[in-house]
């Protein structure tokens, strides 16, 4: 399932999306967005990934063609924003933190009392 919400203002048109980018969402995605390209009428056009949840080989490539005609993808999430980042070549998705050093870790666990 996919759900396209769009806001439009003076500054262009937003375009938030739910669900999956996969399958035949894909083609219903790229008509949206050829629909609010020809709407934005040269104004900024954005695509929200906030609530998406899976995204195929497809939708990784029509992304990447919104990105190449001047659309700002943004995520949420580690799996989307690691596949915006690789789309956009920002350094963006990178989820996980630096591990720990031996001597940052504080044992926080309390040593067992004897009865």
């Amino acid at each position: 399932m996919l759900k396209v919400s769009v806001t439009e203002d003076s500054a262009g048109v937003a375009m938030e999306v739910e669900g999956r980018v996969a399958g035949p969402w894909v083609d219903e995605l790229q008509q949206c967005w050829q629909r609010e390209l020809a709407r934005a009428a040269g104004r900024a056009v954005s695509v929200h990934l906030s609530a998406v949840t899976f995204i195929d080989d497809a939708g990784k490539q029509l992304l990447s063609r919104m990105f190449q005609h001047g659309v700002k993808l943004q995520g949420k999430g580690c799996m989307v924003r690691a596949i915006v980042a690789a789309i956009t070549g920002r350094a963006e998705g990178e989820c996980s933190a630096a591990p720990e050093s031996p001597n940052e870790r504080r044992d926080t666990a309390k040593p067992l009392q004897e009865k």
